[in-house]
């Protein structure tokens, strides 16, 4: 992977940036764009046939999707209730919705419900739509009737989870429902931790109350299932089949393949998903609220003008899977003042890691040009780290020199500094 970043510098090393500040709208905002990270202090209204798409945003109040709006939301912090009616869709994806969550469109439309990373303080309910909740938590239940779909991945419910005439299926893996689930009236293939070919998925579901399949008419498939309350089978045609690692504290109706085994006795169970390692990132960041490196005013000595100074510090976290070794390093352009032009090669410095709770190691020093060499007008070394480092964050730094020759002609020049993140 490379990642390669031009910042421009003023008063010989600047890197550039800005603060943008974030507004406040006012109550009952609607919205037909991309409204980016806002907050909205009162409720926000998708009306019928627009698209919204928010970043980051906070929104004081309920969002309402009206028939045929589209809502993409990401990093939000909603405090009410997400309402959608006949919506063309809606799309959470992080951070939180402290009230309820409910989609429901009638039998012609097409829509979905996709929840993603998302903590909701109340319930999800849908119907007519297709239905997604991956790595969530429900603090209540999950209800769905006459869905498409329903797929419940890696998600913790505290109440019950009711699925209803799914036409088009269920699949339920590395779920924790602390009530009942019940999933009647599907007309595909009903997957309650298992594969379509009756195999165990890698995600286990754990249910603290009864698990009832009523009424499927598909393949019906169980395995890799905790229930610690009755597993009820009832009308299913074709019969369920039982993989491996179903566990019930009772069994009625009629299945075949592997026959349930005790759930775990004690006081108290624990149940918890560990995901798949992300894939990561390596990232760099420059520290602090100044992004100017001055180094004032050369000083004439013998045979050369001098300036020393500090460039800002860089947090550099690598979060990838395997941790990679990987380098940073940076190149400076030549110098500017007006049309004069003077060589980067006059430019050195020597690196240093400040922080280091992610085993960087610092650069070799490089001198001035004016000394020897070609100084900081080639592809430098400011830190790296072997591979199998920690992944916690290093920040580091360099302290620059700059020699250049007495018949520089005079000016305040400014460059370009180009890091880049190797691996």
């Amino acid at each position: 992977m490379n990642k390669i970043t031009k910042l421009t510098t003023v008063g010989l090393l600047v890197i550039g940036g800005s603060v943008v500040a974030v507004p406040a709208y006012a109550a009952d905002l609607t919205c037909t764009d991309d409204l980016g990270s806002q907050t909205v202090s009162g409720n926000l209204l998708v009306p019928a046939g627009a698209d919204c798409v928010l970043g980051g945003a906070t929104v004081e109040g309920d969002i309402v999707v009206e028939e045929g709006g589209w809502l993409d939301a990401t990093s939000v912090t909603v405090t009410g209730d997400v309402i959608a009616t006949d919506a063309y869709g809606v799309s959470l994806d992080g951070t939180s919705v402290e009230g309820d969550i409910s989609a429901y469109s009638a039998d012609t439309t097409v829509g979905f419900l996709y929840v993603n990373d998302l903590r909701v303080g109340g319930s999800v309910e849908a119907g007519g739509i297709d239905v997604e909740v991956v790595d969530s938590a429900i603090t209540g239940s999950l209800l769905t009737q006459q869905a498409n779909y329903v797929d419940v991945v890696r998600t913790s419910v505290g109440g019950d989870v009711s699925i209803d005439r799914s036409g088009w299926g269920v699949s339920m893996t590395g779920a924790v429902v602390q009530g009942d689930v019940t999933v009647s009236g599907s007309s595909r293939d009903v997957l309650i931790g298992a594969t379509a070919d009756g195999g165990s998925d890698a995600f286990a579901n754990t249910i603290g109350g009864g698990l009832s399949l009523t009424g499927n008419s598909a393949n019906l498939r169980v395995a890799n299932t905790t229930v610690y309350g009755a597993l009820a089978l009832d009308a299913n045609t074709p019969g369920a089949i039982f993989g491996a690692g179903v566990r019930a504290g009772s069994t009625t109706g009629d299945y075949t393949g592997e026959a349930p085994t005790a759930p775990p006795t004690g006081d108290q169970s624990i149940a918890v998903t560990v995901p798949a390692q992300g894939s990561g990132e390596l990232t760099w960041s420059i520290e602090g609220t100044s992004r100017l490196v001055d180094l004032g005013v050369a000083e004439q000595e013998l045979d050369h003008f001098h300036a020393e100074g500090e460039i800002i510090p860089i947090r550099i976290q690598d979060t990838r899977a395997g941790n990679p070794g990987w380098s940073l390093t940076a190149q400076v352009s030549d110098f500017t003042a007006g049309g004069e032009q003077v060589s980067s090669k006059y430019l050195g410095w020597t690196p240093e890691v400040l922080e280091n709770a992610g085993d960087a190691i610092a650069g070799a020093p490089v001198p001035s040009g004016f000394d020897e060499g070609e100084g900081l007008s080639v592809a430098r070394t400011l830190a790296s780290a072997n591979e199998g480092h920690a992944r916690g964050s290093s920040l580091v730094g360099a302290d620059l020199d700059l020699k250049l020759p007495l018949e520089t002609p005079r000016g305040t020049y400014t460059a370009t500094v180009t890091l880049t993140a190797l691996s």
